[in-house]
């Protein structure tokens, strides 16, 4: 009796590890949600809006998922690498939004990315300076580091993943010249 009992226990022990093999084997030919940031695709950096002792400036990045299946981006935002240490002349901070439907009170709004159809973040940076004069802070501002963090749920579980950014020195100072060139005029 108890041999029965134990070889009915195993057989079903069997039939659930048999289920979850063939739900992960399925998983795997139908495909999952794969995104992929076009950096290449970046668009240039540009001030949105500058003041005596800040600037606001803004860039979008193309993301297409190439996978088989549709996932959601249920959460984004971006993180700097600019540590005091490094340059202290102002401090940073940034948001993240969908380009086409943007936000200004810092909230995530998820949306689904469908197979091959690109959605476009709107990342915007704005650097208050500390001296009264944006424009003398950010004249030795270095390369900055940034990345852009998104968690995605699809048909596996959900995952995290990354793309980093390097605003240049370059780049924000041909974004100020500009806009400041276009104020003069």
């Amino acid at each position: 009796m108890g041999l029965i009992v134990l070889k009915v226990i195993t057989f079903f022990i069997f039939l659930i590890c048999l289920g979850f093999v063939t739900y992960w084997a399925i998983a795997y030919i139908k495909g999952d949600c794969r995104l992929k940031v076009l950096k290449a695709k970046m668009s240039p950096l540009k001030v949105e809006k500058m003041e005596m002792n800040s600037v606001i400036l803004s860039y979008t990045l193309p993301i297409v998922n190439v996978g088989k299946q549709i996932g959601t981006i249920m959460d984004a935002f971006v993180r700097t690498y600019l540590p005091y240490e490094q340059y202290d002349k102002a401090v940073v901070s940034t948001t993240l939004t969908a380009a086409d439907d943007p936000r200004d009170d810092n909230y995530w709004q998820a949306f689904i990315m469908e197979i091959r159809k690109p959605k476009v973040f709107l990342i915007k940076i704005k650097l208050d300076g500390k001296s009264g004069n944006i424009l003398r802070d950010l004249e030795d501002f270095p390369d900055m580091a940034m990345d852009v963090i998104y968690q995605v749920v699809a048909r596996s579980d959900y995952y995290y993943d990354k793309t980093r950014i390097i605003l240049t020195s370059e780049d924000l100072q041909t974004a100020l010249y500009q806009y400041t060139s276009g104020v003069k005029r």
